[in-house]
């Protein structure tokens, strides 16, 4: 193990020092007063507290960027060395999860590599978003799942409701996924015939819960919704947008009754424009002010918190009398969610354009990759059954395919980004293919003229 660790961590230096060298360069900066889940900036380096607690929106990333701004201002470079961090931190996780499923040193060491060097690794790693810390949580959480189901130690059930609550609280859609933890956790004290639970195992797990807890109480507080995102009908809104311009009827029912659902929510309708009038002051800009500093639209105001329950109303008023255009709508999420993940829409074109041929090649063979994960998925599932989830790997097996199961419920609510949402369990989809393909190999070896298991006595 400490062997391969060391072989993959040198794999992805050189591999970093190679993309550095071709031109790939940490972009995204410029989308800090752009982007609608960024608080202000001056506020994040100024006034980052009283911010956070006053924002509606999920405070993780914006915490971390407000750290960031504060100990290095807007410097490229210390944010491109936090995520070096994480993909260093997500190569250690992925060999580790890989040779723990029974994956060889030498497949587990190629395949881990292979993986940290395809496009949408590449252009995540690059690009300042919480999606590739995401995609670290994600590996990780299966990695303690395995862990704990081994050795049911305290540390383990804590690294695994940390990672659940880390995620909820970068992304609201997965404020849910804390009780498929315990769902698990439940069943492998069950299999192992584990009656009584030790306190510091209940505390471990139940402390990072309280951060969830308080943000929803917050937010019921502030905001009147007892939730870690009241922008559900921004969600929402934001995908449906895609149906009504490629869909004729969709977009003709809208025309007829629904006409907030043509307004893209991240234009910021006005209020005049929804028949709004803006909330009463509080005397706190965060929630007054309808801009930001740099005069972009303010996405963490109460006025916006009341648009997003306009669209709330209209789009589940759309699904109750219009089921079938929602069903053809969640069709083309689905279809969206499969894609290959370097498609995302606002990637910047700099590192698209210097990737170049290497990244049109991935997009040709990505119907490969494709392939095998499904296939590593039905392996996985079937491994499970077979064994009734009755040991560790079976276990984890199992919930790696109920996390990439989850995270595709975002067709339900959301088109246009959902490949971002599968690159976040890619690695996850990749260690299933893998250890199809190791099964695959020990398999075959047994049924070799050659092999030992074969030969006469």
């Amino acid at each position: 193990m400490k062997r391969g660790l060391i072989t993959v961590s040198l794999g992805y230096l050189l591999s970093r020092l190679f993309f550095f060298f071709l031109g790939i360069r940490f972009l995204g900066l410029d989308k800090l007063p752009v982007f609608l889940q960024y608080i202000d900036p001056p506020l994040l380096k100024h006034d980052l507290l009283a911010s956070l607690y006053y924002s509606s929106f999920p405070p993780l990333y914006n915490l971390i960027v407000g750290v960031q701004l504060k100990l290095f201002g807007e410097s490229p470079t210390a944010f491109w060395l936090w995520h070096l961090l994480l993909g260093w931190a997500l190569t250690l996780v992925l060999y580790a999860l890989m040779t723990d499923l029974g994956v060889g040193p030498r497949l587990a060491t190629i395949g881990t590599l292979l993986y940290m060097v395809l496009p949408p690794v590449v252009l995540y790693e690059n690009w300042l978003f919480y999606s590739y810390l995401e995609t670290l949580l994600f590996t990780l959480a299966v990695w303690s799942m395995l862990r704990f189901a081994r050795q049911p130690a305290w540390w383990w059930s804590g690294t695994l409701f940390a990672c659940s609550t880390a995620l909820a609280l970068l992304n609201g859609r997965m404020m849910f996924y804390v009780l498929l933890i315990g769902l698990f956790l439940w069943w492998q004290g069950r299999r192992s015939g584990q009656k009584i639970i030790p306190i510091r195992t209940i505390l471990a797990s139940a402390t990072p819960l309280l951060l969830i807890l308080f943000v929803m109480a917050k937010n019921a507080w502030l905001f009147g919704t007892f939730t870690v995102d009241p922008h559900f009908g921004f969600h929402m809104g934001n995908g449906l947008i895609y149906s009504t311009w490629d869909d004729p009827e969709t977009h003709a029912v809208c025309v007829r009754d629904y006409p907030i659902l043509l307004i893209p929510p991240t234009k910021f309708p006005p209020p005049e424009k929804v028949g709004l009038e803006p909330p009463a002051r509080t005397g706190i800009a965060l929630l007054d002010d309808l801009t930001r500093s740099g005069g972009e639209p303010n996405f963490h105001s109460q006025y916006y918190l009341e648009v997003s329950k306009m669209y709330s109303d209209a789009i589940q008023d759309f699904i109750i009398h219009h089921p079938l255009l929602y069903a053809k709508f969640v069709g083309r999420a689905l279809v969206n969610y499969w894609e290959p993940s370097d498609h995302y829409l606002f990637f910047p074109k700099q590192n698209l354009q210097t990737l170049g041929v290497y990244d049109t090649l991935y997009d040709e063979v990505y119907p490969a990759f494709f392939c095998f994960y499904v296939a590593g998925l039905i392996y996985a599932f079937y491994i499970g059954a077979r064994n009734r989830w009755g040991d560790a790997t079976s276990l984890a097996l199992g919930f790696a395919v109920v996390t990439v199961a989850y995270t595709m419920l975002a067709v339900l609510v959301t088109y246009g980004e959902n490949d971002r949402y599968k690159f976040t369990i890619e690695p996850l989809l990749w260690v299933l293919a893998i250890c199809m393909i190791q099964q695959t190999m020990r398999n075959a070896a047994k049924s070799s003229p050659n092999s030992p298991a074969t030969k006469p006595v």
